[in-house]
């Protein structure tokens, strides 16, 4: 039986800061319109992939690597000024409102397969911090998400057992990996796209992050 969380852990990239921003900087280095998306997909790809094989490479590595591959022809100070654009996402509108709501309930952390440094700063620019109690990279493990590893290293981080401690994300691959470890877990689904069937289905899903929030605190409540 899923139990309330004692602690709500917000995936960052796509969940809490959308990455639109990074669209002109694209432009400039010679994308399209689907570039963004298709980028962000082999990004993901890789670092899946090096995981599975048992290898470990930053997001920053990763990110500049599948971008060559994406647009072989771009000068590198194009694709540099891509990447550093993940420093500086805005957050989606909904963002606060679920962490404020979330600490009413619960304590906070986030779980990003990006960098600890370039994380605080996002949630710094976007006074999101205030929010947060850690921020747990899977730097820590050498390992991405969706195995396991860093799911259990942020239960370990804030002292409580998985099954207390709860994913909000718009991914459901982190879904699936969240509930693999254990934990509870909440899908938000802003696009409207279908929940993939080859994946375990979150325990709340909501069509913005506070929904998410308020169904993952709101978990094992009777009636």
């Amino acid at each position: 039986m899923v139990v309330p969380p004692d602690v709500v852990a917000f995936d960052v990239i796509d969940t809490l800061f959308s990455l639109a921003s990074l669209e002109p900087a694209l432009v400039a280095a010679g994308g399209g319109p689907s570039t963004l998306e298709l980028w962000f997909r082999r990004l993901l790809a890789d670092g899946f992939a090096l995981t599975a094989a048992g290898d470990y490479r930053s997001f920053s590595d990763v990110a500049k690597a599948s971008l060559r591959s994406v647009l072989p022809d771009a000068h590198d100070n194009d694709l540099e000024a891509v990447v550093a654009g993940f420093t500086e996402l805005d957050a989606h509108p909904d963002s606060a409102p679920a962490m404020g709501r979330a600490v009413e309930g619960a304590r906070v952390v986030v779980v990003t397969n990006g960098s600890a440094r370039s994380t605080r700063v996002l949630l710094e620019r976007s006074g999101l911090d205030a929010f947060v109690d850690s921020v747990v990279s899977v730097a820590d493990t050498k390992a991405w998400k969706p195995t396991a590893a860093p799911y259990l290293h942020a239960a370990a981080v804030v002292d409580v057992p998985p099954e207390r401690l709860a994913v909000a994300t718009v991914h459901p691959w982190d879904v699936h990996g969240a509930y693999r470890a254990g934990l509870s877990t909440g899908w938000c689904n802003r696009d409207g796209r279908r929940y993939p069937a080859i994946f375990h289905a979150a325990d709340v899903h909501g069509p913005e992050l506070l929904s998410v929030v308020e169904g993952l605190l709101g978990l094992g409540a009777s009636g």
